[in-house]
């Protein structure tokens, strides 16, 4: 399992802080967002077994430079689009088994850790956090891909015949802009209560007792839905990490609103 934190971190060796999204991985049955004060208490006591990753990542700079100037006591970087091959529909890929495989151990990430992620970008949505969440619930370290987490183009096309799923479409845009933001707590900018989550999804006609989709324009942004909506305890949750930008091109123009 996961857990997460939308907060600020004070890094004891070098005095930074960090808004991040953290989350944690574990056999055990967590929630999925923890607290800053666990997360600080976690590397002053644990001996071994806590990977902590600063996923922080730029579509126009490099962010591994900012790392190397500051981050969380004993974190390593982990760039989740090294080595994924991202095509015209698929801008931004997710990585084969081997390669996320490949790149997690190279982070220094082992079976059976708890893993914190965090990423340093101060937005409302924290995608990259929410997106490498995902990938490590829809992964794991030997080379296996869980297809409970994801739908692909063809699971899409079903639906959209046998509305089995509530399929929400939200343009990237407004994604961020608008429906991202509302899971927050805009003071803070920490993530909402369960049951002010709950009201948001509910607001919009999305019934978290019933499977549900993701979606955006290239599957980032709509991570942090899939992540809500986990917190929220919907039993069956899921991102289309194609979008819009995949159905688009490939689907008949009678097929887009």
């Amino acid at each position: 399992m996961f857990m997460l934190i939308f907060s600020k971190i004070s890094s004891a060796s070098n005095a930074c802080r960090l808004r991040t999204l953290v989350i944690r991985m574990s056999s055990q049955l967590y929630r999925p967002v923890v607290s800053t004060e666990w997360l600080n208490k976690e590397l002053k006591d644990r001996k071994g077994g806590l990977a902590v990753l600063d996923v922080t990542w730029f579509s126009d700079k490099d962010a591994c430079s900012g790392f190397s100037k500051q981050h969380i006591m004993h974190a390593s970087y982990m760039d989740m689009f090294f080595g994924v091959e991202n095509t015209a529909l698929l801008p931004r890929n997710i990585p084969d088994a081997t390669t996320f495989q490949m790149n997690a151990r190279g982070s220094a990430v082992n079976n059976g850790d708890h893993v914190v992620i965090y990423e340093n970008v101060g937005r409302f949505g924290f995608s990259m956090g929410a997106r490498a969440w995902w990938t490590f619930k829809e992964g794991d370290f030997t080379a296996k891909f869980n297809p409970k987490w994801m739908r692909k183009f063809e699971d899409m096309e079903e639906n959209v015949k046998s509305q089995k799923h509530k399929s929400q479409d939200w343009p990237l845009a407004w994604c961020s802009e608008h429906s991202i933001p509302s899971l927050f707590n805009p003071d803070t900018k920490i993530l909402k209560t369960v049951d002010e989550l709950k009201k948001v999804y509910a607001d919009v006609g999305i019934d978290l007792s019933k499977p549900v989709i993701t979606m955006c324009g290239s599957g980032m942004s709509s991570c942090t839905l899939v992540l809500a909506a986990h917190v929220c305890g919907c039993p069956d949750v899921a991102l289309y990490p194609g979008g819009f930008n995949e159905w688009r091109g490939k689907v008949d123009p009678s097929q887009i609103e």
